[in-house]
């Protein structure tokens, strides 16, 4: 099986166990828009590049109905937002691959994409073909893992979990996906509930944002960042200049790149 088809199996799982019956009221996107200055959706007509299960997509598309939202992902995912976007005209699902996009050149308004080309085989190719399908002129909106290079306790983290992941990307979904879950409160107690804790005093609470995953809501709420951690077949982490250096090698310019306060990774305007 190819890196591809695996990457499309892993992500049809998670996106199969981790649809719900009432949508969240808040999701990426949100988040993005929260600390991009311009607005995302515009034009005639844009993408959600990897669009997961959907959630973003219906959001872009509610907030500017006369905008057309090209919802792109490998996985079974686009056929929960083929549901989600039943009602909505403005929405047009594409099962395929980012690394060959099946749009005509120069014919976007915005490119979006939420964690995605970290966990492709091939990230030049996915930023060339961004390029590629974007008019002159037009933005893209990215978010990609750091490489927390700043940061000594994620950066040792992260090599833990590079040596736990060469077990794990081998594990079959059911079995991870259910390790995962057994994990979650783990995870929540020891970290997340840490962090919270420590975002209530002033001299911890930058500390607090440097403690891997603080994000958690409640004590499951990590299951599919841990399965998404531990699961899919490549995973790329990036520093401030290697991000910078892979959009302007693909003819992007005026790049700016900001953090989420509670979140791990960068968000780029390019």
């Amino acid at each position: 099986m190819s890196t591809i088809a695996k990457t499309g199996k892993t992500y049809s799982y998670l996106w199969k166990k981790s649809i719900v019956k009432e949508l969240p009221p808040h999701w990426h996107y949100h988040d993005m828009q929260a600390v991009i200055p311009e607005r995302i959706v515009r034009g005639e007509r844009g993408i959600d590049l990897g669009s997961g299960c959907g959630y973003d997509t219906r959001f872009m598309a509610l907030d500017s109905p006369a905008v057309i939202v090209l919802s792109l992902d490998i996985s079974d995912g686009i056929f929960y937002t083929k549901g989600l976007a039943s009602n909505l005209p403005n929405v047009k699902p594409i099962k395929a691959s980012l690394l060959a996009l099946p749009i005509k050149s120069e014919s976007l308004d915005f490119v979006y994409s939420y964690g995605v080309i970290h966990h492709t085989p091939n990230p030049t190719l996915a930023v060339k073909e961004m390029n590629r399908v974007l008019k002159i002129g037009a933005p893209t909106f990215l978010y990609v893992y750091d490489k927390h290079e700043n940061n000594q306790l994620k950066m040792y983290a992260l090599k833990i979990i590079a040596l736990v992941r060469k077990v794990t990307t081998r594990m079959h979904p059911k079995l991870l996906y259910a390790i995962s879950f057994i994990l979650s409160p783990c995870i929540v107690c020891t970290f997340s509930l840490t962090a919270r804790i420590m975002r209530h005093f002033k001299k911890t609470r930058v500390l607090a944002n440097q403690i891997p995953f603080n994000f958690a809501t409640n004590f499951f709420s990590v299951t599919g960042d841990l399965y998404d951690r531990f699961s899919a077949p490549i995973e790329c982490r990036y520093s401030a200049e290697e991000i910078t250096s892979l959009l302007k090698q693909n003819n992007f310019t005026r790049i700016t790149l900001t953090r989420f306060r509670e979140k791990a990774g960068w968000v780029i305007l390019g």
